[in-house]
């Protein structure tokens, strides 16, 4: 049994560092490896996957970190393509917390909701019959106003998953956002927060999500991997986004405390 706190991951540290706790300090930020298709970890992540896909760091982070990933997707790129970086931590958990960073300010092509790609996954082991791993997803989805897509695992939703949209709100700082949510399986809940990176833990706090479901999410063995990245992109994303870079940092995921700033 860990403790309360189960992961937390500065995004680029990739390769050759390694960042055990959040708040940890790290004096250089590494070379990403820039190879195709990368496997293994070496520091915080147990591995990187990069299909027609550009990683890199940017400087500095987005949590007053040193730096951060940089993920775009390449020009003429193919449906399988892939940018992420894997924590396969989790022992199936049945309620998994997570917290991340984002800045889309360089996605200026994300203006259309056809234009969408996933971000992020967590996935179980084993899942109910008739349904996928995957008991969390979230996607990026394009608009006049960009949204967060969440997908949860629910067999009592058509297709085994409830969906719920999330409007970015204004960022302090242009593109840049925090994104959290709160699986609960036992209970039957599933809260997520989509805010201002900005925002103060003492308005938006364990208390007031930015919106909240319920769901039956019995079956699944518990969030075992995740997932974080570009990855299972729409055509027009390819198409009309390719080469623009989302910035990701500060992932941390808990099993009960909420995370905030």
């Amino acid at each position: 049994m860990k403790s309360f706190k189960m992961k937390a991951l500065a995004v680029a540290v990739l390769g050759l560092a390694g960042l055990g706790m959040a708040g940890s300090a790290f004096a250089t930020c590494p070379t990403i490896p820039a190879a195709t298709n990368t496997p293994g970890g070496g520091g915080a992540w147990t591995s990187q996957t990069v299909t027609s896909a550009t990683f890199g760091s940017v400087t500095p982070g987005l949590d007053n970190t040193s730096c951060a990933l940089s993920i775009a997707i390449n020009a003429g790129a193919a449906s399988n393509t892939k940018g992420f970086v894997t924590d396969g931590s989790p022992q199936n958990e049945p309620r998994y917390r997570a917290r991340f960073y984002i800045n889309l300010a360089g996605l200026t092509g994300l203006t259309v909701a056809n234009r969408q790609s996933r971000l992020f996954s967590a996935l179980a082991t084993t899942p109910p019959t008739g349904a996928g791993a995957e008991e969390v997803i979230i996607n990026l989805v394009g608009g006049t106003t960009p949204s967060l897509r969440f997908i949860v695992g629910d067999t009592g939703s058509p297709g085994n998953q409830k969906i719920v949209n999330a409007v970015f709100p204004t960022a302090t700082v242009a593109g840049n956002y925090r994104v959290e949510f709160d699986l609960n399986s036992t209970a039957g809940t599933f809260r997520y927060w989509v805010l201002d990176a900005a925002a103060d833990n003492s308005t938006f706090n364990d208390t007031n999500p930015t919106g909240s479901v319920t769901m039956t999410d019995t079956g699944w063995s518990g969030v075992k991997q995740i997932n974080l990245g570009l990855f299972g992109t729409s055509t027009n994303f390819r198409a009309d986004v390719a080469g623009q870079a989302l910035i990701v940092d500060e992932f941390d995921s808990r099993r009960q405390t909420f995370i905030g700033q």
